[in-house]
């Protein structure tokens, strides 16, 4: 998993966690999409740069290097305010407390980054993270802010009541992307989050909530519609990228047609469920599809499995050929038991299933074991 346990913060959130266990918008035209997961690209921050520290002084980032407080600036929280203003925030969710100060060890560096932004202009993009003091408030969501020449100059909204999300205590960041959702030429503001309920066998398992801000000229609303069709394509166990989110925005948010399948890109896998992959998080039996695709529909994979127990092995390696309408078919004479068999390969908007057509048996496998019948896979870590 790419995200550590021991992550700053989180001894009050899994106490929480341990303790709960035991219980029982605005309308036209596309724009370039840009995506920040962990490594902005050309238009957002070189890849490995950091946000300075927030001071008096102008914020800024350069390229693969950390930065300094400035003139002796405080170096645990700065006056970010304009000239003692309160700094905007959408009037469509005003819930929890407008911040005029940063404190800089809880910017999320990352995930922070200068952007060239519709009307905004040159801002900086700044995601911020939860107070972790024991007198905080153990369900306090992350948030972001915009800040120009060192102060903040808008704070997005709070996606639920207060300072709590509702989707449970905040784990980490997984990506943040800009891109237009509305169609209405300006860029909108997507960002991934994790989360973990404290509820249930699943309440340890982070999972990733996908927050849309639509950008209204002067403010951003969330919109809470769209979030939540994403979310519901999310399983709860499954990695999620941006690529996979912006496919989804595109199938559910504008219907479109696909004909580029590259954001499939990838390892996929049979995911256990919640509950299973909480309770061995390590799989007693592992089925897997490793892909690339090239030139919006060329791919090339393996499929591997290994059952249970018994610890047998069978694989496809070198599966090629073109996707058309959504599928792939393939042909394959060896499984590694001899078995042989076609693949149908099927690509669902955040979902790829592979079955196997006319599957015929060698006479020498005497333990039945082969690639067979059928696999719905998610996207898992790599």
């Amino acid at each position: 998993m790419e995200t550590d346990m021991r992550k700053k913060g989180n001894g009050k959130i899994l106490s929480i966690i341990i303790a709960a266990i035991l219980l029982v918008g605005c309308g036209g035209r596309a724009s370039q999409d840009r995506t920040d997961q962990g490594m902005p690209n050309q238009k957002t921050a070189e890849e490995g740069s950091a946000v300075q520290e927030v001071t008096d002084q102008e914020t800024t980032t350069q390229e693969s290097e950390h930065h300094e407080t400035t003139d002796g600036a405080d170096t645990d929280a700065a006056d970010v305010t304009s000239q003692g203003q309160q700094p905007k925030q959408s009037g469509n969710n005003t819930a929890g407390e407008v911040q005029n100060r940063l404190v800089e060890s809880r910017i999320i560096q990352e995930h922070s980054f200068p952007v060239e932004l519709n009307g905004w202009g040159e801002v900086t993009f700044v995601s911020y993270e939860p107070d972790d003091s024991q007198e905080a408030d153990a369900w306090e969501d992350v948030s972001f802010y915009l800040l120009r020449d060192g102060e903040i100059l808008y704070q997005f909204p709070y996606i639920g009541t207060g300072l709590n999300s509702h989707y449970g205590s905040y784990y980490d960041m997984t990506f943040v992307m800009f891109t237009d959702t509305n169609e209405d030429g300006r860029e909108d503001v997507v960002i991934g989050a994790q989360y973990m309920t404290g509820a249930g066998p699943q309440g340890a398992i982070p999972h990733t909530v996908v927050r849309i801000y639509e950008d209204c000229g002067d403010y951003f609303t969330y919109n809470e519609g769209l979030s939540e069709k994403i979310y519901d394509y999310l399983p709860w166990e499954s990695h999620v990228i941006a690529e996979d989110v912006r496919r989804l925005l595109r199938l559910i948010g504008r219907n479109e047609t696909l004909t580029n399948y590259e954001s499939y890109s990838g390892k996929w896998a049979v995911g256990a469920g919640a509950i299973a992959a909480y309770e061995n998080p390590v799989p007693a039996s592992r089925n897997e599809l490793t892909c690339s695709i090239r030139n919006g529909n060329e791919f090339t994979g393996n499929m591997f499995t290994e059952q249970g127990g018994t610890e047998r092995l069978a694989s496809i390696e070198g599966i090629t050929g073109t996707i058309e309408n959504g599928e792939l078919f393939y042909e394959f004479t060896d499984d590694g038991w001899g078995g042989a068999g076609t693949l149908r390969i099927a690509f669902l908007p955040n979902q790829i299933t592979v079955e196997v057509l006319d599957y015929r048996m060698s006479e020498e496998n005497a333990s039945g074991y082969g690639i067979s019948g059928s696999y719905e896979m998610i996207r898992a870590y790599e």
